[in-house]
């Protein structure tokens, strides 16, 4: 889908989260008005990281977990966070408890009919179109160059679930599919002044280094359709 890059982010790409083999995304569920996903993360013998970042209003947490082997050096974890595009000490080891995204404090965005922004950060880019003629949200998601050379094998993405008004409605199908692919999806009916939130959850294998292991990447917008 078309859309160039926009520096004030209208839409939020809320929640990467790489999780433990074992974790499955639990139920979403809406927290003031706001779709959350929460991921049961654990914190496998020391091997998860995670970093988050933040620019304007979006915001990404990456979070990866080893089968095994010893834990990473602060040298191992810049050197792997140089990869994937992260800061110098961004990436950090995991606190072993559930992990939590979402975009519960973060204001809803205005996404004006006919224009197609985009909006990219390390881990992908999230396009999306109000269609006022058509009463639809398109939107787009493709994963980032830097994170598909982590990926594995085929991409399980959920499908996007999303709510008009507060209100959940039918979920897009979702994908089995290569990393390099272009999600894609259309959310209707939606109509002027309507307040829509949508997400999505994609599992796949990593492997960092020679170290194998699982990870998800969470991606959510918070948007109100203007003609």
């Amino acid at each position: 889908m078309p859309g160039g890059r926009v520096a004030a982010a209208a839409v939020v790409l809320a929640a990467v989260v790489l999780a433990a083999p074992a974790a499955q995304a639990a139920p979403e569920r809406s927290v003031a008005g706001v779709a959350v996903r929460t991921a049961a993360v654990t914190d496998a013998a020391g091997r998860s990281y995670t970093a988050t970042t933040v620019t304007g209003s979006v915001r990404t947490t990456l979070r990866f977990t080893f089968n095994g082997g010893s834990k990473l050096s602060r040298t191992d974890l810049d050197r792997i966070g140089a990869r994937l595009g992260l800061g110098r000490g961004s990436l950090r080891a995991a606190p072993g408890r559930t992990a939590r995204t979402g975009v519960a404090e973060r204001p809803s965005a205005t996404l004006r009919c006919d224009k197609n922004p985009s909006w990219s950060n390390a881990n992908g880019t999230l396009a999306a179109r109000f269609n006022c003629h058509h009463s639809t949200i398109n939107w787009g998601f493709k994963i980032s160059a830097r994170v598909q050379s982590i990926i594995t094998g085929n991409v399980n993405e959920s499908g996007v679930s999303w709510w008009r008004n507060g209100r959940r409605m039918p979920k897009n199908a979702g994908h089995v599919v290569g990393a390099s692919y272009h999600f894609h999806g259309t959310l209707k009916p939606v109509k002027h002044a309507d307040h829509v939130q949508f997400q999505d959850y994609m599992t796949f294998r990593v492997n960092i280094g020679g170290r194998p292991g699982t990870g998800s990447l969470t991606w959510a917008a918070d948007v109100t359709a203007k003609k």
